[in-house]
């Protein structure tokens, strides 16, 4: 005697059932073996170019009350002079980055961080001291120079992370210095108390020894922020989506169990 068709009648079958089981179970170690993957790369590259003792950049002493105040006002005429719409522009040299670095909140994070040591006609270069995660192995830190070419991207100064050089002298993956830019600056064009001065410059020029930030509502805001340091976003919107699949595909399945279940006991 013939058995039923149970594909035909609509109740369960047990191989359909597995195949859908089998290819949930294979997206769950696909995107694990991605997960682990990625996690010891990224783990070894950390490794190699940080060290466990931080070396702290040096600032400028804020105890000189002439130069934060000399620094104070060049500061507020150039962002009144922003705010009423104005054609300005303001030049910092080295020593005013740091002693900016140091004295206003804004720039706290940067205190342990970040320390310029020069300008030159094309870049920015700077001690650096970042801290890092080495998988569960605690706090690392980047002790560094870093190399920077300022640019203006939707009217605020975007810097391009052009070099990395470790103190360790072991190279930077390629994907690190391009992150770079939006982790430490994505913040300061968000900030609303900041975006009516910083998010309407203009140009920026570089001489030996000096930035000059121009700001004029004439100019036509120019460019966008490069599309190479949002890779590792797209990259990480792109694994959200494989797990948003398998959420939806697993919801799926065990909605069909359950119809199945349903549909057999009547």
């Amino acid at each position: 005697m013939s058995k039923p068709n149970t594909e035909a009648t609509g109740k369960p079958t047990p191989i359909a059932g597995c195949i859908i089981f089998i290819v949930i179970l294979g997206m769950v170690f696909f995107l694990a073996g991605i997960g682990w993957y990625s996690y010891r790369e990224n783990k070894a590259a950390i490794i190699s170019i940080s060290e466990l003792e931080k070396d702290a950049p040096v600032l400028a002493s804020t105890a000189d009350t002439a130069a934060t105040t000399a620094l104070d006002n060049k500061i507020d005429t150039f962002s009144n002079a922003v705010r009423a719409g104005k054609r300005t522009e303001v030049t910092f040299n080295v020593e005013e980055m740091n002693l900016a670095i140091a004295r206003y909140p804004k720039l706290k994070a940067f205190r342990d961080t970040l320390s310029v040591t020069e300008i030159t006609k094309t870049s920015i270069i700077s001690d650096i001291s970042f801290p890092v995660r080495a998988g569960f192995d605690g706090i690392r830190y980047v002790n560094a120079t870093m190399t920077v070419d300022p640019i203006i991207a939707m009217g605020s100064v975007f810097p391009i992370v052009t070099d990395i050089t470790p103190d360790n002298g072991n190279p930077v993956p390629e994907k690190y210095t391009k992150e770079l830019p939006t982790f430490l600056f994505s913040e300061y064009r968000k900030d609303e108390e900041l975006a009516e001065v910083f998010n309407k410059l203009s140009k920026v020029t570089l001489t030996n020894g000096s930035i000059t930030i121009l700001s004029d509502p004439k100019m036509p805001i120019e460019g966008a922020i490069p599309e190479n340091v949002d890779s590792e976003t797209d990259r990480a919107f792109a694994l959200f989506g494989l797990m948003v699949f398998m959420l939806v595909t697993t919801v799926i399945f065990l909605l069909w169990v359950k119809k199945r279940k349903q549909t057999a006991a009547e």
